[in-house]
């Protein structure tokens, strides 16, 4: 045993695991470039490995939706895998007499009340829907980013932004970046009818999770202006009985444009052979003038705002504390604030009630938006003989010890290490290198600042955390009781029309150029084991395999 411990503590050591020697991310790493039409480019080489991350992000996502048709970017997210007027289509001529009769049929079922007329209209847009699916080739993109050997194909919507990603293989950049091009040019909303059913499932099943409802009843008290609160991005039931393709294209004109989109790539590529590329195909894509989002005030909390409900099968309570937007000097300190109440290693003031059988959970949950920041303090009593103001009140008391600064300086070093490990181990990836390009873009952040977070955790000071304590964890605040009780559910029907059947062997004139593009050579990377890692004589019998 004392071996293997001496063996431990050399590893740690030789691998200089400390964390005042963990190596911060290179700003001059990423190399960003801004095409003539205003789209973005973040680039990060990465030859460690022979794989791409790629993503097309949108400042786009459910705060933008239109109030009258809430879920919108969401719905469109889905969409853009059914491909363009070249691409999923056997026949775009014959199929566009039919999506546009489908086009017609949605808004005036959007203005029509009477079932038995919906009920019409829906049965009309299902015959066209069938007839325009015999020149549809579903799931081509798909099937096109599979060829190349793609990874992870998928897309999420959320307040701020629309990503569309996957990871794939270095010889196959030349395509991902043309068909990623290409599904952003003249896309075509076809299928819509089979993708509206799934959508429905969707929110069906977020419907059936009690903290769903529980949170979307939170939000919508906690931001009471702004569509964080008001809005959702799976969109209102109504909304989504009611969908408007019009809307759909006016929303995806409005934000789909260059100017307010960006290519994010980290992986195993040389940046100056595939400019030329990215500038080639990306440079296509039109421009235009994005309307400046409204501002929504949120006032702060009267004192302690009371609001309770009937949600959950046990009693629970949210404490909202109105915090700061992304990107706010302020926010490094919050952190650690959160983190010195509640983290994983359960060594927070939150973490002790639980521990100590106070209250049955109690934990920390940050919201980081753009326009507005909120912390909530999560609080779930004793099922028997604990009431939630009782929880609630020993919350408080816990705050006010974090408030007194009743912390060693021991403790706040490991929150700081912990939180500069978490950011460091994000950026050991190619998907999270990506993610995290995605995220400094819709803030509209450099970099540079995006990624100088480790430091800044390493300059905050106990005081500054009191401080933000007491200046973020006040008096005024929401307290959200949800009492015992099963609210009734909501559920979305899909109408049972008939399945449309479209052509899954069909090959539109998109796929035939795409399969025609040339493919680079793959290099095999093999490991060298007389340079790639290093070997360290322990003593007899004891020898270290190492890579720094």
């Amino acid at each position: 045993m004392r071996k293997l411990a001496f063996l431990v503590c050399l590893f740690f050591l030789l691998g200089g695991y400390s964390f005042s020697q963990i190596a911060t991310v290179d700003p001059a790493a990423v190399q960003k470039t801004t095409l003539p039409n205003g789209f973005e480019v973040f680039l990060i080489e990465d030859h460690s490995a022979p794989n791409i991350f790629g993503a097309v992000v949108v400042k786009a996502g459910g705060k933008y939706d239109p109030k009258d048709a809430t879920g919108m970017g969401h719905y469109l997210e889905h969409m853009l895998f059914k491909g363009t007027n070249t691409m999923g289509t056997s026949n775009y001529e014959k199929e566009k007499p039919f999506l546009d009769k489908i086009d017609a049929l949605y808004e005036e079922l959007g203005k029509t009340t009477d079932e038995v007329q919906r009920k019409a209209i829906q049965t009309q847009i299902n015959e066209n829907a069938v007839a325009a699916a015999e020149f549809a080739i579903p799931n081509e993109l798909d099937r096109m980013l599979e060829s190349i050997g793609s990874e992870g194909v998928n897309a999420f919507t959320d307040y701020e932004q629309i990503v569309y990603h996957n990871s794939f293989p270095p010889n196959q950049v030349e395509k991902w970046l043309d068909i990623y091009a290409a599904r952003f040019q003249s896309p075509v909303f076809r299928l819509f009818q089979s993708e509206l059913e799934t959508v429905y499932e969707e929110k069906n099943r977020a419907m059936d999770e009690f903290t769903y409802k529980v949170f979307q009843k939170f939000i919508g008290t906690f931001f009471k202006n702004h569509p964080y609160g008001q809005q959702e991005i799976l969109g209102l039931t109504d909304h989504l009985k009611n969908p408007s393709l019009t809307k759909m294209y006016d929303y995806f004109n409005t934000y789909y444009v260059a100017n307010n989109m960006a290519l994010v790539m980290s992986g195993d590529f040389e940046s100056e052979k595939i400019l030329p590329m990215i500038r080639a195909k990306f440079g296509v894509l039109k421009q235009g003038e994005v309307p400046k989002f409204p501002e929504y005030p949120e006032a702060p909390f009267k004192g302690r705002e009371y609001v309770s409900g009937n949600y959950t099968p046990v009693k629970a309570g949210i404490m909202g504390f109105r915090t700061v937007p992304n990107g706010h000097p302020d926010q490094p300190a919050l952190d650690l604030v959160s983190h010195l109440l509640y983290n994983e290693g359960e060594t927070g003031f939150l973490n002790k009630l639980q521990l100590d059988h106070e209250v049955l959970a109690a934990l920390v949950m940050a919201m980081d938006y753009n326009d507005h920041g909120g912390n909530f303090l999560i609080i779930i009593p004793k099922i028997i003989g604990q009431s939630t103001e009782n929880a609630e009140g020993l919350v408080l008391a816990a705050l006010q010890k974090l408030k007194n600064g009743e912390f060693s300086e021991a403790t706040l070093q490991a929150a700081k290490l912990k939180l500069r490990l978490d950011f460091e181990r994000s950026l050991e990836t190619n998907n999270g290198r990506g993610l995290m390009m995605a995220d400094a873009f819709v803030q509209g952040r450099k970099w540079e600042e995006f990624v100088d977070y480790p430091k800044k955790i390493g300059m905050v000071t106990k005081q500054q955390v009191v401080d933000a304590a007491i200046k973020y964890y006040g008096q005024n605040y929401l307290m959200f009781e949800s009492k015992m009780g099963f609210p009734k559910k909501e559920k979305l029907e899909k109408p049972g029309f008939v399945a449309p059947k479209p052509q899954k062997e069909a090959q539109s004139d998109y796929a035939r150029h795409f399969y025609s593009l040339p493919e680079q050579q793959p290099k095999a990377q093999f490991v060298d084991f007389e340079k790639d890692f290093k070997v360290l004589d322990l003593g007899p019998n004891a020898r270290l395999h190492h890579v720094q």
